[in-house]
């Protein structure tokens, strides 16, 4: 599978396939981080679950998120009303190399489902979060 744009992952084949060494770019430059492919794939996993929050609250606020509402149809399909504005889920990984987290945070809007990359030397890499999925898919543990 093609990668998203300003994305390259490739998996090395010592410690049991678990160094991931995951290529960032904004088209000028280019960043590479090594980490741990079970660490990804354990923040994207956290990614999904569907508790986002709500981006007008604070992340360190000790109220409890409100939670879309579930609505069950008359043919048993759960469907959720629809997401917040801007709203958010975020996840933290540990890099090998350079030293220091690499924060993920997925956010969704009308215009789409974005994954922002943050490295530890303060760069933002944006991306759409179902290509990066479906890429990574093929090189993470399920």
């Amino acid at each position: 599978m093609k990668p998203p744009a300003g994305l390259f992952a490739h998996l090395e084949d010592d410690n049991n396939y678990d160094n991931l060494k995951l290529v960032l770019s904004d088209g000028v430059g280019e960043e590479v981080l090594w980490l741990s492919a079970l660490e990804l794939a354990e923040g994207l996993a956290h990614l999904e679950e569907d508790d986002l929050l709500d981006p007008s609250e604070s992340a360190w606020s000790h109220e409890a998120v409100e939670v879309p509402e579930v609505h069950i149809s008359p043919y048993g399909v759960a469907r959720r009303s629809p997401r917040l504005e801007g709203a958010y889920r975020a996840a933290q990984v540990e890099l090998y190399n350079p030293s220091g987290l690499l924060l993920l945070r997925r956010v969704v809007e009308d215009g789409g489902d974005v994954l922002e990359m943050t490295t530890p030397n303060g760069s933002v890499y944006t991306l759409d979060y179902q290509q990066v999925r479906a890429y990574l898919r093929l090189l993470l543990p399920h």
